[in-house]
């Protein structure tokens, strides 16, 4: 336990104690106690306040992270498994730049690890990995099912798999919570 005494000055034009040093002392640590004094030196009013504060500054209250922190994603793809791997990291870094998103909000290297992984073939199954819900799966789901498609060792860039997967890859399963209830596309008269 440590303690600390800092003086503050009364701003006329403020017509307040200017407590910027304090604010600043206070941001990084963990405050135990605080008093405070106020008296007169010259006909100017003064606060000194005396701060009690622990050794260690606090730790922040965060949730706690949603995945395995210094899990080394390259340790969870296998060997063969790696060009795939920097496919599926080169088609979110473009698919980012172009909607102007971080590519982590896109998908974590832990999820195109789980992806490559499970090798899901539909739109449900990709739904399955941790963190992909329905908003991904609707607006990138087509795109990774493509590029998860690839063989082993094929050697097409995303952009060229994306074009040839999207026009030869049969409808996919449709997006979890929307294949119930829906109509054959029929109209009906009446």
């Amino acid at each position: 336990m440590l303690a600390r005494v800092l003086t503050l000055r009364f701003d006329p034009q403020l017509e307040a104690f200017d407590d910027q040093p304090l604010r600043e002392f206070l941001a990084q640590r963990e405050v135990l106690a605080v008093r405070e004094h106020f008296f007169h030196c010259n006909h100017v009013p003064y606060m000194a306040v005396m701060v009690t504060y622990a050794l260690e500054p606090a730790t922040p209250h965060a949730p706690p992270p949603r995945g395995p922190r210094g899990v080394n994603w390259r340790a969870q793809v296998a060997e063969a498994d790696l060009p795939l791997f920097d496919a599926l990291r080169d088609w979110r870094a473009e698919r980012a730049r172009r909607d102007g998103v971080p590519p982590y909000l896109i998908c974590t290297n832990q999820q195109l690890a789980a992806m490559i992984n499970a090798r899901p073939q539909s739109l449900t199954k990709l739904g399955s990995i941790d963190g992909i819900g329905k908003a991904k799966l609707e607006k990138y789901g087509q795109e990774i099912l493509a590029l998860l498609a690839r063989p082993r060792g094929a050697t097409t860039t995303p952009a060229e798999s994306l074009r040839d997967g999207a026009a030869a890859a049969p409808e996919q399963a449709a997006i979890p919570d929307q294949a119930a209830g829906g109509t054959t596309g029929g109209s009906q008269d009446g």
